[in-house]
């Protein structure tokens, strides 16, 4: 992918309209854009650029972004942020998503794939959002608040790829739905040969139908009654064994209409792992594994394990997207809006696990940086990329090398005392809608 077409098709540039539509043919093909319509000064490439300013900013205003457009851009636009906005909710999102599916295929080419088309670890993660009626309309508030008192919850099912730390939104919903509700819906999403990674939530007899329907595979989290063994259970080593699972009516197979249901198997083979985790510190666990993965040979017991354990650095994804790069809280008024900010959001992310993909893949080293690193360099290197123009390739190079010397060393384990470190706020609770209170109340 060559580095100046790539930061000409996000935004970081202002070329001809015949150079921008090339560039972004050649980084993105078959993605589609906004075609016809008048010449805009905010058109969606360069809104998008725009607004991938505004996640490296930490989630800064509109008017930072009209004002990168102004300085950095050379744009003769108004400061007023009203263009801008509207030229946020003509984005596709469509564009987007197949953007940030893009950058995350080219990652895992980067840090190289084995046996399998992807390896994605599953779950689900919530976001506030601004609390208007039209967003309450489509999210509501999480159990607890006064109307006026709250905020909406938008619910996300994310796929976070274990090969080059790429991520991607499957699907929305209020924050009620259950994660394997959100699965079954995003079920269509599915190819052959993945691996999914999951916990408790994903592991049932339907979940691993729909990925023998798809021709994928899962590693799931098993509960307690996974434990118990049947007489016709075939023994692969210590804590290793073959069962069969039998299509039965509950409430997970409700999720999934009548129809497609008959088209299951009336049994499925899976593998059941059981073992005991040793982390210095902590307990030990007996943790039960759940897999599809049947050939003992080719996929050992400790490999399998070793996935599952894996599932863990989603979580840190979603640390990186709402703490460091500060998206918990959604400024979008509108459910559209709100749904283009989290797939720039995820556009924006993607582009730091291709720079850190791009930092490995020529250094050979794992653990060569965090994301909250590539957030800082790429704070520091933004203004540099608006304003490099024609060197653009250099000032590329230069954020993935500074990325690539920022390698994490390993480090001792320290010891952390078991109390609270900060106190909370002294304010109290919001218990009557913001509009009732007195101006000298409002800090």
């Amino acid at each position: 992918m060559d580095d100046t077409a790539l930061l000409l098709s996000l935004g970081f540039a202002r070329p001809s309209a015949r150079e921008a539509a090339e560039s972004f043919r050649q980084v993105f093909p078959g993605v589609s854009t906004r075609e016809g319509g008048r010449v805009r000064a905010f058109d969606e490439r360069t809104t998008v650029g725009l607004m991938l300013g505004q996640v490296l900013g930490r989630n800064a205003p509109c008017k930072e972004a009209v004002r990168r457009a102004q300085l950095e851009l050379g744009m003769d636009v108004s400061a007023s942020t009203a263009a801008f906005c509207k030229a946020r909710g003509r984005v596709l999102p469509s564009t987007l998503e197949g953007m940030s599916a893009r950058l995350c295929a080219k990652a895992d080419a980067l840090c190289g794939l084995d046996e399998f088309s992807g390896v994605w670890a599953l779950d689900g993660t919530t976001f506030q959002a601004s609390d208007t009626e039209e967003n309450r309309a489509e999210w509501p508030y999480a159990s607890g608040p006064k109307s006026g008192c709250g905020f909406p919850v938008v619910g996300a099912l994310v796929a976070h790829s274990l090969v080059g730390k790429g991520s991607s939104i499957l699907v929305t919903a209020p924050w009620q739905a259950h994660d394997f509700r959100l699965y079954v819906e995003a079920s269509a999403r599915f190819k052959a040969g993945e691996l999914h990674v999951g916990d408790r939530a994903f592991c049932s007899f339907t979940a691993f139908a729909i990925l023998a329907e798809a021709g994928a595979d899962g590693i799931f989290r098993g509960k307690d009654w996974c434990r118990k063994g049947r007489q016709d259970d075939v023994t692969l080593g210590p804590g290793d064994r073959l069962t069969k699972w039998e299509k039965r009516q509950s409430k997970r197979s409700m999720t999934v209409p009548p129809e497609r249901r008959a088209g299951f198997p009336d049994e499925i083979t899976v593998r059941v792992i059981t073992a005991k985790i040793r982390v210095r510190g902590f307990r030990d666990e007996e943790i039960v594994v759940v897999t599809s993965l049947l050939d003992d040979k080719k996929y050992p017991k400790e490999k399998i394990l070793e996935w599952y354990l894996r599932r863990w650095e989603i979580e840190v994804s979603f640390r990186d997207m709402k703490t460091t790069l500060r998206y918990e809280f959604i400024r979008g008024r509108t459910p559209l809006v709100v749904k283009l900010e989290i797939g720039v959001l995820i556009l924006a992310y993607n582009l730091m696990r291709y720079v850190i993909a791009r930092g490995r893949a020529r250094g050979q080293r794992r653990g060569i940086a965090s994301t909250a690193a590539a957030v800082m360099a790429f704070i520091s290197t933004a203004p540099m990329l608006y304003a490099a123009r024609r060197s653009l390739k250099r000032a590329f190079s230069r954020l993935v090398a500074a990325v690539e010397a920022d390698a994490l060393s390993k480090r001792k384990r320290k010891s952390y005392v078991r109390a609270v470190k900060r106190r909370p706020k002294p304010y109290p609770l919001l218990t009557k809608p913001r509009s009732e209170y007195r101006p000298e109340e409002v800090i």
